[in-house]
């Protein structure tokens, strides 16, 4: 956030208030939200192995990604693969 706030010229505390008015969050949640999001998308369309795409969306590992993943979403990413793929096979 440093570096960001620095190419803008900011400080980190105006850059970091300004980003929260804009977006709602901190910039870090509105971050882990994104991978969050980017680990659904991986989930439903490939076959990846979960710890796979927790490095491959930003995660040090896949234990941080269940972590945040079951704190935002409320069930685990398997659990979320496994009904979302049940889903997607009762529509076929």
């Amino acid at each position: 956030m440093q570096q960001v706030a620095a190419e803008f010229g900011l400080s980190v505390s105006y850059f970091s208030r300004a980003f929260r008015i804009s977006t709602g969050l901190p910039p870090h949640q509105w971050l882990l939200r994104q991978r969050v999001k980017a680990a659904m998308q991986l989930m439903s369309v490939r076959d990846l192995p979960l710890s796979e795409i927790a490095i491959a969306v930003g995660f040090a590992n896949q234990s941080h990604f269940t972590k945040v993943f079951s704190a935002q979403v409320g069930v685990s990413p398997a659990t979320w693969r496994r009904e979302s793929l049940d889903i997607k096979e009762s529509e076929k």
